[in-house]
């Protein structure tokens, strides 16, 4: 019966450090639904939110791999990975609170879909388990040492290896160049034509395969949320209906949409995407390429 036991939390105390590792890995693909997480809450702003994520995945397999690992640190690891797990709950109880249990509370990224209920009973099992789960320590200080050493370094290496952090915030390119939209199609589903000659207007060009046009839709459906933006449009590449309605259900974009499903699309957007433009009264002052644009800047033009 001991050996039994003694096999079973081993067997338990692998399973709740691996849960850590998976939740902090699968976040890092796609990384920014887990930035633009901290951006809606408030918490942190475009600049910095990169490498909050980035801290947070570190912490997780940090956390994972001391408990697999037997390094507790006199109870720091712990009393550290059972703050986590509170906080997280916290959190998840919030998004039940604000936003229902109908969605993807997002805790191992785009691997799994966990709505906050499930994941809040995932978080209680994990605190009970490490509650139980017989905690062994190293005579040799040496040992510790080291081993903290070559955690440490592998958790925040990984991360940061797997998923570089790009030069953010980069800044649009000044132009005056004249341009012709007019052969762009209708909007879709009202059919309504756009005039680009008259007024104001930013136009972000995607295509539906595109993950940095998926990822800037998103950035702008933020900004949307927190005001309200009528000069946008996106022009969406995309060969197939099906195609366009996958991008609109990844993004959940509310801005007037134009759908072209032929190579019409790359003589409009320059071919390099995702590609933001400011137009004024048809002229283009300003263009964007990549989705580490300065949203900051950008802001500055959207109405």
């Amino acid at each position: 019966m001991a050996f039994f036991m003694t096999y079973f939390y081993h067997i338990l105390r692998i399973l709740v450090g691996l849960v850590f590792i998976i939740s902090g890995i699968a976040k890092l693909y796609p990384i920014e639904p887990f930035e633009n997480t901290f951006i809606e809450l408030g918490v942190s702003n475009w600049l910095f939110v990169p490498f909050l994520a980035r801290f947070i995945i570190i912490l997780e397999l940090f956390l994972g791999l001391s408990i697999i690992f037997n390094l507790w640190l006199k109870n720091k690891v712990y009393y550290l990975a059972q703050s986590v797990l509170v906080f997280f709950t916290a959190y998840l109880v919030f998004l039940l609170i604000t936003k229902g249990n109908d969605i993807d509370c997002g805790c191992f990224g785009s691997l799994i879909e966990l709505s906050p209920t499930v994941s809040i009973v995932k978080n209680f099992a994990m605190i009970i388990a490490l509650l139980f789960i017989p905690r062994q320590y190293h005579n040799h200080g040496h040992v510790v040492k080291i081993s903290f050493v070559l955690i440490l370094t592998t958790s925040i290496t990984l991360p940061l290896v797997l998923n570089p952090i790009g030069i953010h915030n980069i800044q649009g390119t000044e132009v005056n160049e004249k341009i012709d939209f007019s052969g762009l199609p209708p909007l879709y589903k009202t059919n309504k034509q756009v005039d680009f000659s008259k007024g104001k207007k930013v136009v972000a060009f995607f295509t539906h395969k595109c993950p940095h046009c998926i990822n800037a839709s998103r950035k702008f459906v933020l900004l949307n949320n927190k005001q309200q933006i009528n000069n946008l449009y996106f022009v969406i590449g995309a060969k197939y209906e099906e195609g366009l309605l996958k991008f609109i259900e990844d993004t959940s974009p509310k801005f007037p949409i134009i759908w072209v499903a032929d190579d019409t699309f790359f003589k409009y957007s320059g071919g390099r995407l995702p590609a933001i433009v400011y137009l004024e009264n048809g002229v283009i002052k300003k263009k964007w390429f990549g989705d580490l644009f300065d949203v900051d800047e950008i802001k500055m033009y959207l109405k």
